[in-house]
């Protein structure tokens, strides 16, 4: 991978998101953007040709606390990025719930790793403008000014759409269900590809609680 090409895949990654990609947080309300959703824009940008290798993971108990720590690669170019996850020492003793906290510090390291090349500023920068927020800065400014939506620009041929197959039932996998996937922290979407039907229930627990809520509510009304 020559310059000019990285350069090109750069720009890919810091290209805005389509509309409704930005979720919000149940917790405190803040903008963020699915874990999923910036594995398949670098996966998408790159052609597959990147690596995520995991530094470290340390799992601290009687500190309660969790760090994972990965390294993200493209081309002679490489972004570290840590992840931390607070372990509740009065709950948090099962190694199944220590494996959730794990996963979670991951998604939340990798996230930081490709921050690091601007993805998702344009898209986030609307929802931190207070005082105190990152985007406010007059020197982000820039972020704020009207860009066309992914796809949507003049001339450009629209994405071309990737079909998934359920692996239980065979069956094509619904635009609702793979996005519902695509909500749940940590998800290989490579292997673990499943229609909700044949979701396993202990993955569906790992969705957001709004977002399985806003799923099953919507579902309820077809």
């Amino acid at each position: 991978m020559d310059e000019l090409e990285y350069k090109s895949i750069i720009e890919q990654l810091r290209a805005p998101f389509p509309p409704g990609t930005v979720q919000k947080r149940g917790d405190n309300n803040r903008a963020y953007i699915p874990i999923q959703v910036y594995n398949d824009r670098v996966e998408t940008a790159t052609s597959g040709r990147w690596s995520l290798d995991i530094k470290d993971i340390q799992i601290d108990v009687p500190n309660a606390f969790v760090c994972v720590i990965v390294r993200v690669t493209i081309g002679e170019h490489y972004r570290d990025g840590k992840g931390f996850a607070v372990l509740d020492l009065g709950t948090e003793a099962k190694s199944k719930t220590i494996t959730n906290k794990v996963d979670q510090a991951y998604s939340e390291a990798l996230r930081e790793a490709l921050d690091t090349w601007e993805m998702g500023w344009k898209d986030l920068a609307p929802h931190y403008q207070t005082e105190r927020d990152w985007a406010s800065n007059p020197a982000l400014h820039h972020l704020l000014q009207s860009v066309p939506p992914v796809n949507d620009v003049s001339g450009q041929s629209p994405k071309t759409v990737v079909r998934h197959e359920c692996n239980i039932c065979h069956q094509q996998i619904s635009h609702e269900d793979w996005e519902f996937l695509r909500s749940i922290p940590a998800i290989n979407l490579k292997t673990m590809k499943y229609c909700f039907k044949d979701l396993p229930g202990h993955l569906k627990k790992k969705a957001p609680a709004d977002v399985l809520l806003r799923y099953e509510q919507s579902m309820r009304q077809q």
